[in-house]
This record gives C-alpha cells, structure tokens and sequence, in this order.
C-alpha cells in the first residue's frame, strides 16, 4: 500500500516571533544550536515567552553530527522540566538532537506522550522539519532512524534565520535539497503527490540555489531555497530515500564532512549507477524535460542530467572527487568494506530504485575518488 500524508503545520511568511506571541503554553523546552544564540533569535523567543509568563528552559548544547551523549544529556533536562511545548531552533543537527530525545522516550516509556513539537531551521537544507527521519551519531556509527512520532507538529519557516548563511554553507545544504529531491523522485516508494513536489524542488534549487551563492543578500532566493527545503523533506518523508543517502552516512560518520557536500559530490554518479534501471531512467529523462534539457530519449534525459549537476557543482565551487577533499587514498581504499557494509544496512537502501550488491556498490564508491 503507498500513501502520503503531511502531518506538520507549515507557518511561514512571518517572522517567528509573531508565532510565539500567539502560542497557548504552560512550559517550552527549547533545543537551539549555539549559533541561534549568538545571533539573538533564541532571545527572540524567550523574550516572548516572557513577555507572555511562560515558563522554558534553553539546551543549547547542540552539537554537529548528534550524538548520543549529547541527546541523554538533553533528554534529562527535558524529562526533569516536563514540557507541553518542545522547540528546536537551529540547522538539522538541533532539529536531529530533540528528535533524538522524543525517540528516547518513546524507547524508554511505553505510554509516552511527547509536548507538541515545533521546529525552526536556520537553514535550508535537511528538511528535517516536516520528516519522520533523524541521523544520530555513535561513534564512527551515523544511523537514520524513522518513525512516525518524530514528525514535528509545527515547522516555522523565517527567512531572516537563513539570510547570513555563508555562501559555502548555502552550497551544501541546498545539495541536500537537491539530493532529497532526486531521491524521492525515484524512489521505489515514488508516488504521483511526491513526483509533484520533487519537480517543484528540482526547478527551484537549479534556479535559485546559484543565485544565493554568488549573492547571498538575495532574500527572494533565499526564501524560495528555504521553502524548498521543505518541499523536499515532505517528499521524501513519504518516499524515502536511496544510495545517495546510504553512502553519504556512511562516509560523513568516517570522515566526518559536511553532508550535504558529500551527497553533491556522489550525486552524478548514483544518477549514472541508477539509470541503468529502465524505470528510474524514465524518471531522470522526465525531470530533464521538466528543467528543459535535451531529452528525447531515457539516455539522452540522463546524460543530460548528469551535465546539469556536474554544472552546478562547479557553480557552487564543490568538488568532482573526494581526492580534492583532502582525504587520503589508502585511507580512502581501506575504508571501503566499512563503508559499504555500513550503506547497505541503511534504512534509505531499501528504496533505491536499483538494488546494490557489496561488488557493484564498492565499484561505485571507488570511481569518487579518482578520475
């Protein structure tokens, strides 16, 4: 059976202050990435709450990549302060650490009722605001988990949170979006509602995403980049991922770069390891014409596929080949095995469009280093 549901609210256009002024809450326990407090958006919300006699408590000891100690750490301060509102505020890694937590909990008590959820990313990339998926780290170990409670309730979309966003940070992160996109598109759970939104996100990263790059005060794009963020996380929440995702855990708990680099760097590749499976062809071919590329035919839609993103990495200044990451190649070529093992007992291989073998994925995972 396939289905689709969009389970968060989405409150947009306005700033996230005028959200809190209206909020009905006894207690709020807000998770915030460090950043969110340096740049006053924090106090944007605690002064609010103030202002309004609402009791919260602030964790802001968020940390890239969440791991598992920070989440405990987090999940006692919460549970002691007991919540009916839960807020992260910050990139994917503030919105992955409370989701950590509410998963905790779930684990921890069988009659759990989690605070109503409301996330707030300060960038536009996971979309981890309106998706059943969190990554949490242990060790060298970086696994997804889904599940159907780690859905945020409410997402609030602020471009003001986006707009410094660094133009090398905006590369990485709307590759993600990109990557998210793709994935659903093809995804063995594909369906036509999640088609619609991956085209939608398709068009709007190719046509905005350089814009902010080589402008970052283009707060038009940036709005339109933010908002597809969350197209597709809605997408993907509901078909699920591939290899492209697999692999990019695998390596960013070994090698420790940013995510969304690491999916923009495998992306050609898994589109050309993909298409040779003739239905996620039709489907690379199809999203070639909806970006008006050369596509009269399945090889010809993929090829010409495979350009734009080549293209766009070079406009965004992202490397072709790990090798010009500065990774070693013997650690590169050691590695292997781990990795591989790693992205095929990853949740997101189940619904790549191909089904990968430990020879045929290996292959692939080597032809990123080198030319």
């Amino acid at each position: 059976m396939t289905d689709f549901s969009i389970r968060t609210k989405i409150i947009f256009d306005i700033p996230l202050q005028v959200f809190f002024s209206t909020l009905d809450s006894r207690s709020v326990f807000i998770v915030a990435d460090p950043m969110m407090e340096k740049l006053g958006f924090t106090k944007k919300i605690t002064d609010t709450l103030s202002q309004k006699k609402i009791a919260y408590e602030v964790f802001s000891e968020v940390t890239p990549d969440p791991k598992v100690e920070v989440i405990a750490k987090g999940l006692g301060k919460m549970n002691s302060f007991k919540p009916t509102h839960l807020v992260a505020i910050g990139g994917g890694s503030a919105i992955d650490t409370a989701k950590g937590m509410v998963l905790s909990n779930y684990k921890l008590f069988s009659d759990y009722q989690k605070p109503t959820f409301v996330a707030i990313p300060s960038t536009s990339g996971t979309g981890s605001e309106v998706t059943s998926f969190t990554v949490i780290t242990n060790g060298e170990d970086k696994k997804p988990f889904v599940e159907e409670a780690l859905i945020p309730d409410i997402a609030i979309l602020d471009v003001d949170l986006v707009k410094s966003v660094p133009p090398k940070v905006s590369a990485d992160t709307g590759m993600d979006v990109l990557t998210h996109a793709l994935e659903a598109y093809v995804s063995t759970n594909a369906s036509t509602f999640t088609d619609a939104l991956a085209e939608k996100t398709v068009k709007l990263v190719f046509e905005n995403l350089p814009k902010i790059y080589q402008n970052p005060n283009d707060l038009v794009a940036r709005d339109l980049m933010h908002k597809a963020s969350t197209l597709a996380g809605m997408a993907f929440t509901n078909a699920s991922l591939g290899i492209n995702h697999s692999l990019a855990h695998a390596i960013g708990g070994t090698f420790h770069l940013p995510h969304g680099r690491i999916n923009a760097v495998l992306m050609a590749g898994v589109v050309e390891y993909n298409a040779k499976n003739q239905c996620a062809a039709e489907k690379y071919q199809q999203m070639a014409k909806e970006l008006g590329l050369p596509a009269e035919t399945a090889e010809m839609g993929v090829k010409h596929l495979i350009m734009a993103i080549r293209y766009l990495n070079k406009a965004l200044g992202i490397a072709d080949h790990f090798e010009e990451v500065g990774i070693v190649s013997a650690e590169y070529i050691n590695r292997k095995d781990q990795i591989i093992t790693l992205a095929l007992a990853d949740a997101c291989t189940a619904t790549n469009p191909r089904t990968p073998d430990s020879q045929s994925l290996g292959e692939l995972y080597l032809s990123f280093f080198k030319n």
